[in-house]
Formats: C-alpha cells, sequence, structure tokens
C-alpha cells in the first residue's frame, strides 16, 4: 500500500459534444501523498475548479481514474462516494460558503459524524476562535475563513482541498492561513489551487495547469 492521498491516471474532462466540445482537462497525472502540502498555479479559466471537483468526487472525468487513498472511485456507487467525501476529504473555498443562520459551532459541526461538540471547539480554539456564539456577519473575511477551514478538519480528513482559499485575504492573513493550513493541518495531504504565485513558498511542491495541461515546477 503507498501513502498516497489522491492520485490521478490519465484524466480527461471534456464539455460539450462536437463542433461545442472543450477539452477542460487533457491527460492529468498527479499524485498527493500524505503530509505534503501542494499547489496548483493557473490563471482564471483554466481548469482549477474542475479539477478540484473530480478530487473531490463532486465531479467525474471524461475519462481516466481517480484513486483516494488507493481505493479506484470508478467503481464506486454514489453513495459509497458520499461516504468517501464526508469521512476523507475537507473542502475550503475562496468565498467562506458557511451558512448565515448558523453560529460558528453550529457551522463547524455540520459535516460532524456524531455530536462532539467539545471536539468542534477544541479545534476552533485552535484556530485562533474563542467565541462560538457568534454567527458569520459578525466576524472577519480571515474568521470566516478560520471557521471554514475548522470545518474542512472537523472529520480528520485524509485529503484536504483548498479552492483559491486566500483569494480574498490581505497578504499577512494569507501568510497565516497558509501557516494554519500547513501547521494544523499537517497530517492530511493538502491540494490548494490558487492563480497567487506567492504560495508556493510554502508549499512542498508547485503545478502548473495552463490550456487543461499540468506540468510539474
Amino acid at each position: 500500500m503507498t501513502d498516497n492521498v489522491l492520485e490521478f491516471h490519465n484524466i480527461f474532462k471534456t464539455f460539450g459534444v462536437s463542433k461545442t466540445r472543450i477539452d477542460s482537462l487533457k491527460n492529468i497525472n498527479l499524485i498527493i501523498e500524505s503530509k505534503s502540502l501542494n499547489l496548483i498555479l493557473g490563471s482564471s479559466g483554466t481548469g482549477k475548479s474542475t479539477l478540484l471537483n473530480i478530487a473531490s468526487l463532486i465531479d467525474t472525468p471524461t475519462n481516466g481514474e481517480v484513486l483516494i487513498k488507493n481505493i479506484n472511485t470508478n467503481k464506486l456507487s454514489d453513495s459509497e462516494k458520499s461516504r468517501i467525501r464526508r469521512d476523507e476529504i475537507g473542502v475550503i473555498y475562496q468565498r467562506d460558503n458557511l451558512f448565515p443562520y448558523l453560529n460558528i459551532l453550529e457551522n463547524v459541526m455540520v459535516p460532524l459524524v456524531g455530536d462532539d461538540k467539545l471536539k468542534a471547539v477544541k479545534l476552533l480554539k485552535i484556530v485562533g476562535l474563542e467565541d462560538v456564539s457568534k454567527f458569520p456577519n459578525e466576524i472577519s473575511i480571515m474568521d470566516q475563513q478560520r471557521v471554514a477551514f475548522s470545518r474542512a478538519l472537523i472529520n480528520n480528513p485524509s485529503l484536504l482541498l483548498a479552492d483559491e482559499p486566500t483569494g480574498e485575504l490581505n497578504s499577512e492573513d494569507a501568510e497565516e492561513l497558509l501557516n494554519l493550513i500547513r501547521d494544523v493541518g499537517g497530517k492530511c495531504g493538502v491540494l490548494i489551487a490558487s492563480n497567487n504565485s506567492d504560495l508556493s513558498e510554502y508549499c512542498d511542491n508547485t503545478f502548473y495547469l495552463k490550456d487543461g495541461t499540468l506540468t510539474r515546477k
């Protein structure tokens, strides 16, 4: 058994048919190891979000295989994929995607298996949030990202995916969030998609996605 949490083997993603066909991803091969921090750089429209959607099992490739912890997900039912998403994958987005009618603690507990409130409180304290009764509109954008990060980690995932997580943060907050991802989420295999090349200094591996093709730095 390998220590790989995510593997892409010859992944293609095509949208449309015939003359309107667009190859969003072309023959992508990618391995994300446990306890590694990885960055995919690319401008808007290059397929970064499509790649992450396939990695999170929200979307399926047109061709190729996706393995999560050595499990070929092409062969799984929708319910089996849902279980893997819940137990093995955490996701952070550019926008916090928090539920506005739930407080901080309740947001973090949404995907939680069981009702371990103490676990959620402890995780929020680790990322620097003490008042768990506040609502998303009562905290800063950076603190919203702390909440989103905590929610992504609540089930101890093997794979953490982050889609432009620092896109709305200033440089100081972006650095702090990357340090949190590296230090607190260090047991995961982490894959970040961004157009900010400055993030590469925090990462173990940097890849470039251009015109649907992935290359390594």
